[in-house]
């Protein structure tokens, strides 16, 4: 029952956010945010949150009308997961994720590359690094906060 009122509460609050967060200019805030309340899932339940996060994956895909906006958020949604892992994999996730998404927006979405030198992408790919580590240590800041209001140690 408590696997069922959480997944309800936070399913909720994720589409919720990510829809609120469509119609501003901050869409990457709000898929990070949305993706630590995924992480409360995992830790809550492990792998058992898995098909809670399917349906709130498949639900925010229904319900918020930005494709590149709900990929994005698919592929930090399952973050809690790698979480505990050593940065190495973290950052392996991060660029792979990362890649995905470039291919699906090449493939699907009909996104082009810019045509800049080759020394803007391994700018904006060092640029991406960086923010993943400030992402990965304000996640697992916020993270922490929320178990401990729930009222369960990290």
């Amino acid at each position: 029952m408590k696997k069922v009122a959480y997944g309800g509460l936070i399913s909720a609050l994720v589409v919720l956010l990510l829809y609120i967060g469509n119609f501003t200019k901050s869409k990457i805030f709000f898929a990070a945010l949305s993706s630590v309340f995924t992480g409360v899932l995992v830790e809550l339940f492990g792998a058992g949150s898995v098909p809670i996060m399917i349906a709130v994956n498949v639900l925010v895909f229904f319900l918020v009308p930005n494709p590149g906006y709900v990929s994005l958020f698919f592929a930090l949604s399952f973050y809690g997961f790698f979480r505990k892992k050593s940065i190495f994999v973290r950052f392996v996730y991060l660029n792979a994720s990362t890649l995905l998404l470039v291919f699906l927006a090449l493939k699907f979405f009909n996104a082009e590359l810019p045509d800049v030198s080759l020394f803007l992408y391994v700018l904006g790919f060092l640029g991406v690094q960086v923010a993943f580590f400030v992402y990965d240590y304000l996640y697992n800041r916020i993270l922490q906060e929320l178990l401990r209001i729930i009222g369960r140690k990290n």
